[in-house]
């Protein structure tokens, strides 16, 4: 039984290797030990039930949305060009200020 961690960080480091991406590989590898423990006894099957209840919790959450909208308004800050008139114009404004570079891309 104690051998199956390190089986199990063994495969991710080989599927890191071979190019499959992370998200790929930290799901599929721990899914086909599930898979394989079940029958084992060393993993309970109950818990691979509540993967859909804990991803629609995590969908519903209203603080992760503000990361793709956040994306967003700097795509289009950026597309648009405010976000470059805003550097110059901080870079403007701070430029006799030690650490003005700093300060003007934190505001900007």
């Amino acid at each position: 039984m104690e051998i199956i961690p390190l089986l199990l960080l063994v495969l991710i480091c080989l599927a890191l290797l071979f190019g499959y991406p992370v998200a790929f590989t930290l799901s599929g590898v721990s899914i086909l030990f599930a898979l394989i423990c079940i029958p084992l006894g060393l993993f309970d099957e109950s818990i691979l039930k509540s993967i859909p209840l804990r991803i629609f919790g995590i969908m519903n959450n209203a603080t992760l949305l503000a990361v793709p909208l956040f994306i967003f308004m700097g795509t289009i800050l950026e597309r648009s060009g405010i976000a470059a008139k805003m550097l110059e114009n901080m870079a403007l404004a701070f430029k006799n200020i030690r650490g003005g570079l700093s300060i003007s891309i934190i505001a900007v």
